[in-house]
C-alpha cells in the first residue's frame, strides 16, 4: 500500500465543512457526559472553534439551509452532492464552486438521491445499478417525494430536502453565494496554518510509506486495522477544522482518509486511556448504560448493519445511531469488518468477554 499527502484537497475539504463549526461547540455541550474520550480535546481548540462561531453566526439563517443541527449527521447538502461530484483534481475553492454553478437540475437531483442511497444501505456490489436505481428515481417527481419521506432524519431536514428538489439549481446557487462569502474568512484563518498543515501531511505520507501499513498500526496504536485498508493506494487529506477526528470516505468518487491535524496527540491519549483497564472498562458500561444505545447493539450483534434500517426498527433518526455506533467504534465494543469489499461492524466478543472477567474480579463474584 502506497500513501499519498493532497494539500489542495485537504483546503477544499475543510472549506466545505467549515460551515459546520458554527454548531460544534452547541454539539460538543449536549455530548460531552456522553460521549467517548471528550477529555482529549484541548481547550485550544474550543477556544478557536468559539471565535470561528462568533464569525459564521451573521450567516446562521443561510448555513441552516445547508447544514443540519444534528449531531453527526451525513446528509448535509454539500456532503451528497460531493459524493458523486468527488473533490480531487479542482484547482482551488473557487473551481470547486464554479463546477457546482455548472451542474444541471438532473445532475443535482440524480447526485442527492444516489449518495443517500450510498449512505442508507452502505457500500453496494454494483454501483452501476445503484446509479440506475438513482436515475428512475430522480425522472419521477412523486419518487422522490416518497423516498425523501422515507428518510430517518428530523422533520426540518426533510423539508430543505424537498425545497432542494422542487428547484435544485436555485439551491446551488443560494449556496455557492453562501460559500463566496465565506471563503475570505476561511482563507484568513486557515492561512495561518497551511503550512503546518502541508508540513505535517507530508510528514506523515513519509512515515507510513517508510514504514508500510504496519506503520498505520504503529502511529494509531493499532486503532485502525490495517486489514480494512487493501486499496493500492490511500488518499490522506489533512484536516485543521477536525483536528481530533478520523473519517474514512468510501462512498466518494475517490476513496480518502481525512486525518485531523492532532490525531497522532489524540491517537496517544487514547492509548494511556486504553491501558488503565479500569478506565477502559468504564468507558464500556458507560456505552451499555443507554436503553437505544443497548438496542443498537443488540441489532449489530445480530447482523444489521444497515443505519437506515437500525434507525427505522428504533424509530430514531440516522444521526442518532451514527453518534452511538461512533460511541461504541472508540471504546472498541465494536469494529469494523470488511467482507466482499462492503465495510460493516461486527460485537468484539473477546474484548466483552474479558471485561466482564474483570468485571467479575473486581466485584469478588463468589466461584
Amino acid at each position: 500500500m502506497k500513501f499519498r499527502f493532497y494539500p489542495k484537497e485537504s483546503k477544499l475539504y475543510d472549506f466545505l465543512q467549515f460551515p459546520r463549526l458554527l454548531y460544534y461547540r452547541e454539539g460538543f455541550d449536549k455530548s460531552k457526559e456522553d460521549t467517548n474520550y471528550q477529555e482529549i480535546l484541548i481547550e485550544d481548540y474550543l477556544s478557536f472553534v468559539s471565535k470561528v462561531e462568533e464569525r459564521l453566526k451573521p450567516f446562521a439563517e443561510e448555513i441552516e439551509k445547508f447544514y443540519m443541527k444534528e449531531y453527526l449527521s451525513d446528509y448535509d447538502f454539500i456532503d451528497l452532492i460531493s459524493k458523486v461530484t468527488g473533490i480531487f483534481g479542482f484547482k482551488d475553492e473557487k473551481d470547486y464552486l464554479n463546477m457546482l454553478l455548472s451542474l444541471d437540475e438532473y445532475e443535482v437531483k440524480r447526485g442527492i438521491i444516489y449518495s443517500i442511497m450510498l449512505i442508507n444501505d452502505g457500500y453496494p456490489d454494483d454501483l452501476d445499478e445503484a446509479m440506475k436505481k438513482a436515475d428512475e428515481i430522480s425522472l419521477d417527481y412523486n419518487d422522490m417525494i416518497e423516498f425523501i419521506k422515507e428518510l430517518p432524519i428530523e422533520a426540518g431536514s426533510k423539508w430543505n430536502f424537498f425545497l432542494i428538489v422542487e428547484e435544485p439549481l436555485k439551491y446551488i446557487e443560494m449556496y455557492v453565494k453562501l460559500m463566496e462569502k465565506l471563503l475570505p474568512i476561511f482563507d484568513e484563518i486557515y492561512n495561518s496554518f497551511e503550512d503546518e498543515v502541508k508540513d505535517y501531511g507530508e510528514y506523515l505520507v513519509n512515515f507510513l510509506n517508510e514504514k508500510g501499513a504496519e506503520g498505520l498500526e504503529e502511529i494509531t496504536y493499532s486503532i485502525v486495522n490495517i486489514k480494512l485498508l487493501d486499496d493500492e493506494y490511500m488518499n490522506i487529506l489533512i484536516s485543521l477544522i477536525y483536528p481530533y477526528a478520523l473519517s474514512i470516505v468510501t462512498t466518494s468518487k475517490v476513496n480518502y482518509t481525512a486525518w485531523g491535524l492532532r490525531m497522532e496527540e489524540a491517537f496517544k491519549r487514547m492509548k494511556e486511556i486504553n491501558e488503565n483497564k479500569t478506565l477502559e472498562r468504564v468507558q464500556i458500561f458507560k456505552n451499555l448504560g443507554d436503553k437505544t444505545r443497548y438496542e443498537v447493539l443488540k441489532l449489530i450483534a445480530a447482523g444489521e448493519t444497515s443505519t437506515k434500517v437500525i434507525a427505522k426498527t428504533l424509530g430514531v433518526s440516522s444521526a442518532t445511531i451514527s453518534y452511538h455506533i461512533n460511541n461504541f467504534l472508540t471504546s472498541k465494543v465494536i469494529k469494523m469488518d470488511k467482507n466482499n469489499d462492503k465495510f460493516g461492524y461486527v460485537v468484539d466478543y473477546e474484548l466483552l468477554e474479558d471485561t466482564i472477567e474483570e468485571f467479575k474480579k473486581d466485584l469478588s463474584f463468589p466461584k
